[in-house]
């Protein structure tokens, strides 16, 4: 069974591929330099969710092709380029902890997480190159190049309130588009019908959004020990986001807006402005745009074959939008 969220009924039509991803996992670092060996035992002996990989499994049932070495590549890739751009991400960050554990950064130093990353990005192109359809070797690119240009977006915007548009690009970008590509890249290599390649991409965009528009929720109004690693810690890099968007829109105060995008700012600070933005009305504005994405998910899925697949991704859709961590 998988090892974290098994209580998840969505789980259950694919456990048996869940279980050999995880162990494909484990075995990314063998062969290479004993820090390769130990990092990867690190970032994937207490697996996260595994959503990404359980979409695109799920998704492969929509075709009639059922090479199931084939899907399994695609999903090991695509969770190694996750994987390889939350080490990054955590470098950028100077994040400690994610998951309740300590970051490669935090647990060695930067100069061997981005070495980490980099490896795990290699292991994804190598398992891409090998799948039979160039289409999806593109999509496999096209979201590394989403996730960079998201990124960059985000670290070299200037210090001011982005707008709601310019906020749903960016996380378009880091979130949503590997979202799509499980969906999309796994129905593609299963051959599946173009209405339902459509469709499933569909899902897969909106229910990347309707995530990371809960995880900034939760980075504003969650906690620590459920959410998995510090609260607050979007507001303390004076890094804005739709919860912080809305509150500065509902409170009508462009100083509410400095104080958010202020680099330096202390615990007491960040305590103060926390505070501030739950009680603006600005969660809650976020999260019912959460819940609308979560809809355009859903409604996606009605153009698929009614199937327990099916089943499991409005399920997953639910379980995003309520979430913890």
């Amino acid at each position: 069974m998988v090892t974290r969220g098994a209580e998840r009924s969505f789980y259950a039509p694919v456990d048996g591929e869940l279980q050999e991803l995880q162990r494909r996992l484990l075995q990314v670092g063998n062969g290479g330099h004993p820090t390769f060996a130990a990092a990867v035992q690190h970032l994937f002996g207490s697996p996260g969710k595994l959503l990404r990989p359980t979409l695109v499994f799920l998704s492969a049932r929509f075709g009639p092709s059922t090479d199931r070495e084939v899907v399994l590549n695609l999903a090991q890739s695509l969770e190694l380029v996750h994987t390889a751009s939350l080490v990054h991400d955590d470098i950028v960050d100077e994040a400690e902890v994610r998951r309740n554990v300590a970051t490669v950064n935090a647990t060695w130093d930067d100069d061997v997480a981005i070495i980490v990353g980099d490896y795990l990005f290699a292991k994804a192109y190598a398992l891409a190159a090998v799948l039979p359809k160039p289409e999806v070797i593109a999509i496999v690119a096209q979201t590394v190049f989403a996730l960079c240009d998201g990124e960059l977006n985000e670290v070299t915007a200037t210090r001011e309130l982005p707008t709601e548009t310019a906020y749903f690009e960016r996380i378009e970008l880091k979130t949503a588009s590997l979202y799509a590509a499980c969906c999309q890249g796994a129905a593609l290599l299963a051959d599946a019908e173009p209405e339902h390649v459509a469709a499933l991409g569909a899902y897969g965009t909106s229910l990347g959004l309707a995530f990371q528009i809960t995880d900034d929720v939760l980075d504003v109004a969650g906690d620590e020990v459920d959410f998995g690693k510090a609260v607050g810690r979007d507001l303390a890099e004076g890094m804005p986001t739709l919860p912080m968007i809305y509150a500065v829109d509902e409170m009508a105060d462009p100083a509410l807006a400095a104080r958010i995008v202020a680099p330096g700012k202390s615990a007491a600070e960040v305590r103060e402005l926390l505070r501030t933005i739950r009680a603006s009305g600005g969660v809650e504005r976020a999260r019912a745009r959460a819940l609308a994405f979560h809809d355009d998910a859903v409604s996606a899925l009605d153009a698929l074959p009614p199937r327990p697949e099916r089943d499991a991704l409005r399920e997953i859709a639910d379980f995003v939008v309520s979430r913890v961590r």
